[in-house]
């Protein structure tokens, strides 16, 4: 008889079923969206959105780990390169160490003028922030693995629930333009009331949400099949689509979000494979009523929501000056001299609020406080300092050779192996690549809702690269 080891490792692999995959996706997507689109840290929804992260994660790595690790290896060593380090921020140090780190002097010096003797402390300068960056990291991971594992139909309708809740954001977004600007509509204490900011806490992401339907909109009509007349119809309703996006942007006041949907079409073009019709069939009279009515419909929203933009006063936005925007820039000089007090080894993920009012000159203090530096890679470089850095050119590379590699593979016809996953590719790196130019000014990848979209989009990027490799 067989040792059982033996007998074990010669045992095929059966994927566990993608059904599961979905349905843990779909709660981590609707819980997501619907409760924590907002970057700060003292949410209230963080009470519920935290423990049920953690419980997916558990429930996604217990089923689909094996899955995850065959289609994404590089991207799931990426993920856990990144947890390592938030822990690494959270070990303690005895005094001797952490004394010694640059930028801790203010630290010791206030145990020692309040007569207490120095503890153990670790990496980070405010613990419950970096915690809170480390939980948050929970979700994504769960979202990257059970993507990872979505068999290709399982995959489309992943597609098309992403662009459904994009539009629902949007139409949500008109409602709040034309009522009170303190309607029960916005969701969050601290948000841009007034306009248009959909089931986020900012109008600019708003915005940045917004524009990555193009790409997704462009994958979905890649992959139609049906008759000519249905195509057609289809088509339509794409452009249709496409162009109620431009108002709905709009209505945000943004204008780095105008940008991004310039950029959005752009990259549609790049991810769009024209879809090929089959023989066509007798035509029905009733099918082409439904069509009609349904164009029609569209057509008639899109008329409305013009005039809302038009009435809205988020237009008077887009060309007036931006107090923020220069109080950020006049930030920057701060910002470079306390990057230079924490460097190398910064002063831990999630700590910038307090790093930055250590620096702030007096002029600068006003009734609120900037929870972010608006742009991610010097605020990586502050509480991050050169390891995150090395993460980000570990992205990078990553990204570039994505990028290479879904460029060899656009000529990939229909009925090819991997073109539905060189599709999903495009439209993945397309995603990451707008979000990522846009936190050169912002900070979307920070809020919980959009991570998850990311980590959708980064895990589109790794199956592609892994079919080409195939």
């Amino acid at each position: 008889m067989k040792p059982l080891h033996s007998i074990l490792r010669q045992a095929p692999t059966v994927a566990a079923p993608s059904r599961p995959a979905y349905f843990i996706m779909l709660a981590l997507l609707l819980t997501g969206f619907l409760t924590v689109g907002g970057a700060r840290d003292d949410l209230v929804s963080l009470f519920f959105w935290r423990p049920l992260s953690v419980l997916l994660l558990s429930l996604a790595i217990s089923l689909y780990w094996r899955d995850a690790w065959t289609n994404g290896r590089g991207l799931l060593i990426f993920a856990f390169a990144v947890v390592l380090l938030i822990i690494l921020h959270l070990i303690p140090l005895p005094p001797a160490i952490w004394t010694s780190l640059p930028g801790r002097d203010i630290i010791a010096a206030i145990y020692r003028d309040g007569g207490m003797a120095l503890p153990w402390q670790p990496l980070s300068v405010a613990q419950a922030r970096t915690w809170n960056a480390l939980f948050s990291l929970a979700g994504p991971l769960a979202m990257v693995i059970v993507v990872l594992a979505l068999d290709e139909h399982w995959q489309r309708r992943l597609l098309l629930a992403i662009i459904i809740l994009g539009f629902f954001t949007g139409i949500l977004g008109v409602l709040q333009a034309v009522g009170p600007p303190n309607g029960p509509l916005y969701f969050y204490r601290i948000t841009n009331n007034g306009v248009s900011v959909g089931l986020f806490a900012n109008r600019n992401h708003q915005a940045a949400f917004l524009a990555t339907m193009y790409p997704l909109i462009a994958a979905y009509l890649s992959f139609f099949k049906g008759k000519p007349d249905q195509l057609f119809f289809q088509r339509a309703i794409a452009l249709a689509g496409g162009l109620l996006l431009v108002p709905l942007i709009l209505m945000t006041g943004s204008r780095a979000g105008l940008f991004l949907a310039l950029l959005g079409l752009l990259l549609a073009w790049w991810v769009y494979r024209p879809p090929v019709a089959e023989v066509r069939a007798a035509n029905r009279l009733m099918d082409h009523r439904k069509r009609l009515i349904t164009f029609s419909l569209a057509l008639a929203f899109l008329a409305v929501v013009v005039v809302v933009v038009v009435r809205s006063p988020a237009l008077e936005r887009l060309v007036a000056t931006d107090p923020a925007g220069e109080l950020r820039l006049r930030a920057i000089p701060i910002l470079w001299d306390a990057i230079q007090r924490f460097f190398p080894f910064g002063s831990g993920h999630g700590t910038f609020v307090e790093v930055y009012q250590l620096y702030e000159p007096d002029q600068f203090i006003t009734s609120s406080y900037f929870n972010h530096a608006h742009n991610d890679f010097i605020e990586l470089a502050l509480t991050a300092g050169v390891p995150g850095l090395a993460l980000l050119l570990w992205a990078g590379i990553l990204g570039l050779y994505s990028l290479l590699s879904l460029s060899r593979n656009r000529s990939t016809a229909r009925g090819e192996r991997g073109f539905t996953a060189q599709v999903y590719g495009r439209a993945g790196f397309s995603i990451v690549a707008m979000l990522a130019l846009y936190s050169a000014a912002d900070y979307p990848l920070r809020v919980p809702s959009i991570m998850l979209f990311v980590a959708v989009a980064a895990s589109w990027c790794s199956i592609a690269y892994r079919s080409a490799r195939k």
